[in-house]
């Protein structure tokens, strides 16, 4: 969840020194939403990834959060080794994936 920043300002100087402290940590306060809304989005695909050998189910992930002073990302993702049918299954779309599995399962 993220953290909630109250203050109470008196002056200029107590200005700038609430605007140095909240450009120090801005970047990281919005890399972590970003990172627990991945997590959130993760989840959700996780219901709805077809399950034959639950090896597609299994090869997804949530990356470590990524990037610089330029901007933060992390990767949503399936497949690799593990199941290289991935993008096979995710664009096969009509009656072959058993409710609640779907195909688009992460987009």
């Amino acid at each position: 969840m993220a953290n909630v920043y109250t203050f109470t300002l008196t002056g200029d100087v107590e200005l700038q020194a609430v605007l140095r402290s909240a450009q120090l940590n801005a970047p990281k306060a919005v890399a972590q939403a970003i990172y627990e809304e991945a997590q959130v989005i993760f989840a959700k695909s996780q219901v709805l990834v077809p399950v034959d050998t639950s090896a597609l189910r299994g090869s997804g992930d949530v990356s470590a959060i990524q990037g610089s002073g330029q901007g933060v990302y992390v990767d949503i993702y399936y497949g690799g080794p593990a199941a290289p049918y991935a993008l096979y299954v995710h664009e096969i779309i009509g009656n072959y994936h058993k409710a609640p599995t779907q195909a688009k399962y992460l987009e």
